[in-house]
């Protein structure tokens, strides 16, 4: 990628990286924004970047000729992607997609084949976030399992299997899909061991397995297990590359050559052959080696942060069993929203509060700020609240 190319389009992508609903950059005292984004956020499952940190970032790798464009997503820095992500997760290849919700769909589509029954845990984001999208576009019938919980169990996937096969008319599961973290269950993981479980019933059916692992990685820092463990389990994996890994945008499908090999078609069927992904795939490709290790020094930042501030007892933290990177914050005897804007006055930015705490996101941010200036920032804020 030449310099002059990259310069071509830098306002564009500029624009498009700031494009966050909720949160854009950090309001200036004089009313305008910064170049940058707030130092810390405790919103993000990344560091979020604003518009002048992506933009200089690409600049950077361009400059040091880590930046080779591809061609409607394939190929160049796209292909180098792909092909990390495919390593990682010890599959054959891997498929850029410029979403996380068009991964999910393809993969499910392309795995149940004839089978167009496919079980879904029902707090997913496939079947709650994706507008119907496996039902209306792939004629898939989407079967939830799992009422308020983080999977659904062995046996609930047993009873669903049995009652299909003993239609009147033939039908059968083709494909089965697991999403952990799970995010509207608090980020909560699915065990290693029940994804076994689940795993070894789905061979013995002929059933194929899905994973979106959209924040597999962070599952991973929590588990110590290496994403290679997990891609083992199932037939394809889908990680997004916005949550942890600071692209504007994008996914990688990983799976079997034998389901890999021409998706690009379908990808660009359903109108995601993007012309140029090298803005996503450049930045993402730059963080793929270091999440997991980032987050950890993060979440022990974390761990010591909340210590210290529990030795005053206006704050508490709380922890979710089996949780990872989402807790809650009690502030006592403030107001909360002036303790909210007074912490991002501090470059410290927190989602708003729900009823009498925060729910707090730990991520790599948190390294960007020695551990005291946390702790000042958060009694400081207190204070002024």
């Amino acid at each position: 990628m030449e310099r002059r190319d990259f310069i071509k389009i830098g306002s564009v992508l500029a624009a498009s990286a700031g494009a966050v609903p909720g949160f854009a950059v950090s309001p200036s005292t004089n009313g305008g924004t910064d170049a940058r984004s707030v130092s810390v956020n405790f919103v993000w499952d990344g560091d979020f970047m604003a518009p002048g940190e992506y933009a200089a970032l690409l600049m950077r790798l361009a400059d040091e000729g880590k930046i080779k464009a591809d061609y409607y997503s394939n190929g160049g820095v796209v292909e180098e992607l792909e092909h990390k992500f495919a390593a990682l997760l010890g599959k054959d290849a891997g498929v850029f997609m410029p979403t996380g919700t068009l991964a999910n769909q393809i993969a499910v589509r392309q795995l149940a084949a004839g089978g167009k029954r496919v079980v879904v845990p029902a707090d997913s984001h496939l079947y709650n976030d994706s507008g119907d999208c496996a039902q209306v576009l792939s004629h898939l019938n989407l079967v939830p399992l799992g009422e308020d919980k983080i999977c659904f169990s062995v046996d609930e996937l047993a009873e669903t299997v049995g009652r299909t096969k003993s239609g009147r008319v033939e039908a059968r599961v083709g494909a089965l899909m697991v999403e952990s973290p799970l995010r509207r269950q608090r980020h909560r993981m699915v065990s290693f061991e029940h994804m076994q479980a689940l795993a070894t019933f789905a061979h013995s059916e002929s059933i194929k397995l899905h994973l979106d692992g959209a924040r597999l990685f962070i599952q991973c820092a929590h588990t110590g297990r290496a994403p290679l463990d997990y891609g083992a389990l199932f037939d394809t994996v889908y990680i997004s590359m916005w949550k942890c890994f600071n692209a504007a945008s994008g996914a990688v499908l990983t799976g079997p050559k034998s389901l890999t090999d021409g998706l690009f078609h379908v990808r660009r069927m359903f109108g995601g052959g993007l012309p140029f992904a090298w803005p996503f795939a450049a930045v993402a490709l730059h963080f793929a080696d270091s999440y997991i290790s980032d987050y950890q020094a993060a979440r022990e930042k974390a761990n010591q942060l909340f210590k210290i501030l529990e030795e005053d007892d206006r704050f508490k933290s709380e922890t979710f069993e089996g949780g990872t990177h989402l807790l809650r914050l009690f502030v006592r005897g403030a107001d909360l929203g002036k303790f909210q804007r007074a912490l991002e006055q501090r470059d410290i930015l927190l989602r708003p509060a729900r009823g009498d705490s925060f729910f707090v996101t730990i991520n790599p941010s948190l390294n960007r700020m020695p551990l005291q200036q946390l702790v000042d920032g958060f009694q400081a804020a207190l204070r002024d609240s």
